[in-house]
């Protein structure tokens, strides 16, 4: 890794002296609309996020602001007050609701999007909603960055959004712009976090400082990163196990090769091949918050798959996609969308009595039944469902089976990948039939 190459890498990370001035005129007009409207409820206004970390990335700022109120206020008066400042502050830019564990608001304010969000003003530690962790996590990284630091967690968060895995949403399941920070602040620099990454050990935990052991026996998650404002929090919950693997796979095929590419998106290779062997599931959906839709999205689409392989389909890989409106779409790359009529099954061995007995009363009209070689009861059965669409559509045209109910509200269609032609589709399914060179080094 040269110098040379990480000052060009960073180039593109770096926002520009204009992009700056103007973020910082942004943020400067949102803070005096919200402080003229707090009342005296409110205890403290102050910036949050990658802004205040002077920490986000060119082209991608946001500027979240924190209303502290109260810790006396209940959770109706706090959610309804945070509501209701928002939206007078930036009534004339926009303002709409957003939800993540409590509603905030979002405008755009000359094309800049401002968050506000309310938090308690408590204590370390004393914490009575979600966010209210948020200003110490500020104050945390404004104290452990240096500009060195500042500029390596912009190069981590870059080369995580090249690899398609920054972002802790629940569409992408990857990595916060705080959880970048952390391993920055743990490990001192890029080069020192993709080394840690490329050597990830099961169960592994990676902790600034002490850390309570008996917490960490309760976490299950891949990649497990103890808040350091919070040693009872584990920031890796919201990273999904394929990107904690994509992060460990890209991190050592950059310290083979380092190269500036692996700050730049680089498109996947789609083997058109595998298209007819993907089924597509296109539907409308209600409309819900993203979150909402997304966690509803990917439960149901795991639910599918399950049935699919319990029926005896070959699932190898699945996924879905929304457009955040009324449009969704799940997909599955089955190693065959037809399977025969008829199943073989393996029993018990035919010393142990009872076991043999009740297989054979579970095997409802079998084809045939026999004592097999190894000596155990084997029987041929009928499949239940063989058609693979037909399965999927009888499953979500119902509730039940793990699916969200009231998933999809009409307009389904099911067809194989080759025959998609709308983006969001094609998305899906060159998702599924795709090759991510980036990660592989190739």
């Amino acid at each position: 890794m040269t110098a040379d190459m990480l000052a060009r890498a960073l180039a593109t990370c770096d926002p520009t002296a204009k992009e700056t001035e103007k973020i910082t005129a942004v943020a400067e007009k949102a803070m005096s609309l919200v402080k003229g409207r707090a009342g005296p409820e409110v205890t403290g206004v102050v910036y949050g996020g990658s802004f205040a970390k002077g920490t986000w990335l060119r082209g991608d700022a946001d500027v979240d602001i924190f209303v502290k109120v109260s810790p006396s206020l209940d959770e109706k008066r706090f959610e309804k007050l945070g509501v209701e400042l928002g939206m007078a502050s930036l009534k004339n830019h926009g303002a709409h609701l957003r939800y993540s564990d409590h509603p905030y608001v979002e405008a755009f304010v000359k094309g800049v999007r401002v968050n506000v969000v309310p938090c308690y003003d408590v204590e370390k530690g004393k914490w009575k909603s979600a966010a209210d962790r948020s200003p110490f996590h500020t104050e945390y990284v404004q104290g452990a960055f240096d500009a060195q630091k500042r500029a390596h967690a912009r190069l981590l968060k870059k080369f995580l959004k090249s690899a398609g895995i920054y972002g802790a949403e629940i569409s992408t399941g990857g990595f916060s712009g705080y959880v970048s920070e952390v391993l920055v602040a743990k490990y001192g620099s890029l080069e020192g976090v993709l080394a840690a990454a490329a050597d990830l050990k099961q169960g592994q935990v990676i902790a600034i400082g002490d850390y309570d052991r008996d917490v960490v026996k309760g976490f299950s998650s891949p990649l497990i990163i103890i808040d350091p404002v919070d040693f009872r929090r584990n920031l890796g919950t919201a990273i999904s196990p394929e990107c904690a693997g994509k992060f460990t796979l890209a991190a050592r095929a950059f310290l083979r090769k380092p190269s500036i590419r692996f700050f730049s998106r680089l498109k996947a290779r789609v083997n058109k091949k595998l298209y007819p062997h993907v089924l597509v599931a296109e539907f409308s959906h209600r409309k819900r918050s993203p979150d909402t839709i997304w966690g509803q999205m990917k439960r149901s689409q795991n639910a599918v798959a399950k049935q699919l392989e319990i029926a005896g389909f070959a699932v190898i890989r699945s996924t879905c996609a929304t457009d955040e409106e009324t449009h969704g779409v799940f997909a599955f790359l089955l190693e065959s969308h037809m399977l025969a009529p008829y199943t073989a099954r393996k029993g018990p061995e035919i010393f142990r009595a009872k076991d043999v007995d009740s297989f054979v009363a579970k095997a409802k009209s079998p084809l045939a039944i026999w004592a097999d070689k190894g000596m155990r009861v084997s029987t041929i059965v009928k499949r239940k469902e063989t058609d693979a669409g037909r399965l999927v559509r009888s499953l979500l045209k119902k509730d039940g089976s793990g699916v969200a109910r009231g998933m999809v509200t009409g307009n389904l269609k099911i067809y194989t990948g080759n025959r998609g032609t709308n983006a969001l589709v094609k998305q899906a399914v060159d998702e599924l039939a795709s090759t991510e060179g980036l990660i592989l080094g190739s």
